[in-house]
């Protein structure tokens, strides 16, 4: 068998803690990282992405920077009852408006649902089943015996001063209630033929059908007269009533007069039932 020649043994370095011939039990072997230097080339090299060049074009479009919100356009944070109802970015309707917790930003009198309608007098006044009956009944009686012989929009009109009263702080705020208000005074009530001691007897069926359809529609919210508006008087054009000098004239359909009271203002604080597309004209023809 051959000899093997072996190479010569290679000297060990001596490690930390430790000699080349024994492990030293009094020395701590220290395995912390040991700082590098980091040479110049790395130093100060941070690279910006829009530096950065694929061929002849920047990887990266340059960047603006990011600038501060501008008057009125910060978005604003609504507490909400609800913790899982998220509101941002919610703007007052009107500037410097602030807008309050359960407070409707919407416009009087309009109902946020989908069709986003006006609520009709009866469902302002809650009407429904024998309360309904009898506003309906009360509203057609006033037509028929205050506008029969009138044109068909002077009856609407004074339907709509009925509702009016009843929106108004000044009259009852039922429709009946307004309709008979002082109906025991002979000649010194609101609506004549409540206290004029004539009989109520309906003779004339067409005319008491059609004052019933207004009296219908005009709770309903299909009726409206932007002419007549928030009138809440009207008399007959022979008349003379001494109350005409405090008031401001609104229109005259057929021989009725209307008025508002100047000093009542003109009613926009008060609930009407028609936007544009809504009234007398688009909604429903009374023939």
């Amino acid at each position: 068998m051959a000899d093997i020649e072996m190479a010569p043994e290679a000297p060990v370095a001596a490690l930390p803690g430790k000699t080349n011939d024994r492990f030293d039990a009094q020395q701590p072997v220290d395995l912390a990282p040991r700082a590098r230097p980091v040479p110049d080339l790395f130093k100060e090299q941070a690279v910006d992405a829009e530096d950065v060049y694929f061929d002849a074009d920047p990887l990266m479009a340059k960047r603006e920077r990011i600038a501060p919100w501008k008057p009125g356009e910060a978005p604003i944070i609504l507490a909400s009852v609800d913790p899982d109802i998220k509101q941002s970015a919610i703007t007052p309707s009107q500037p410097g408006a602030i807008a309050k917790e359960g407070e409707s930003i919407a416009s009087k009198g309009v109902v946020t649902g989908v069709d986003q309608h006006p609520r009709s007098p009866a469902e302002r006044l809650k009407l429904a089943g024998a309360a309904r009956v009898k506003a309906e009944k009360c509203l057609a009686t006033a037509i028929y015996f205050e506008a029969r012989d009138e044109p068909v929009r002077a009856q609407i009109a004074v339907a709509q001063v009925v509702l009016n009263r009843a929106f108004t702080p000044y009259y009852p705020n039922d429709v009946c209630g307004v309709i008979y208000q002082n109906d025991h005074r002979r000649l010194a009530c609101q609506f004549t033929f409540a206290c004029d001691g004539k009989s109520k007897a309906i003779k004339e069926p067409d005319a008491w059908e059609r004052a019933q359809s207004i009296a219908r529609d005009a709770l309903d919210g299909k009726l409206w007269m932007p002419e007549v508006a928030k009138s809440t008087h009207y008399h007959d054009d022979w008349a003379h009533p001494n109350w005409v000098r405090e008031m401001k004239k609104m229109d005259k359909l057929g021989g009725l007069i209307f008025y508002r009271p100047r000093n009542w203002g003109d009613g926009s604080n008060e609930p009407r039932w028609a936007t544009p597309g809504h009234g007398s004209g688009s909604q429903k023809t009374v023939t």
